[in-house]
């Protein structure tokens, strides 16, 4: 069985619209690897990391949660950072050469890239790709949980204090 694939056109308004990337799998020890190496620097950015997440890959992002990683990332080193970023942008191909074949390489890639959300894009397929959801979809469901729960904390209004009594 060949490794997943998917492909992404840009639809956002700027200069990388209509651009077209497919995403590839990483192959399994690759991603494996990486899985692990962003776990130790969650883990070592503080976050309580339980010993059995590291097994799991890239699942171990499910068990943690997008908020407990991101908080652990978030305190990493961007030097111990960036070569993850990397890796991920070796899973886009670009599918708009100007002679049209796919370029694979990500030092061209990059060069093709204009606009700073695309590569923020392309690293979220990268990663929903890998974890078999969508990351923005799954935050988009939080975040509706949430708006959902705090509109039925607050309750309809009630006044605090009794009405005048009429003189």
């Amino acid at each position: 069985m060949a490794r997943r694939e998917a492909t992404v056109t840009i639809t956002a308004e700027g200069r990388d619209q209509g651009k077209t990337f497919t995403i590839r799998e990483m192959p399994a020890e690759q991603a494996e690897d990486w899985a692990t190496r962003a776990i130790m620097l969650i883990a070592r950015g503080g976050i309580d990391v339980p010993p059995y997440i590291f097994q799991a890959g890239f699942q171990a992002f499910v068990v943690l949660g997008i908020g407990t990683i991101l908080s652990g990332l978030g305190k990493a080193p961007h030097a111990e950072v960036k070569p993850l970023m990397q890796e991920m942008m070796a899973c886009v191909v670009s599918m708009d050469s100007p002679a049209g074949v796919p370029i694979t390489n990500p030092n061209l890639i990059s060069g093709q890239i204009e606009e700073v959300a695309t590569r923020f894009q392309l690293r979220e397929e990268v990663l929903s790709l890998h974890l078999g959801f969508s990351l923005a979809a799954r935050l988009l469901e939080y975040r509706q949980m949430f708006a959902a729960i705090m509109a039925a904390d607050s309750g309809p209004n009630t006044s605090t204090s009794p009405d005048p009594s009429p003189s």
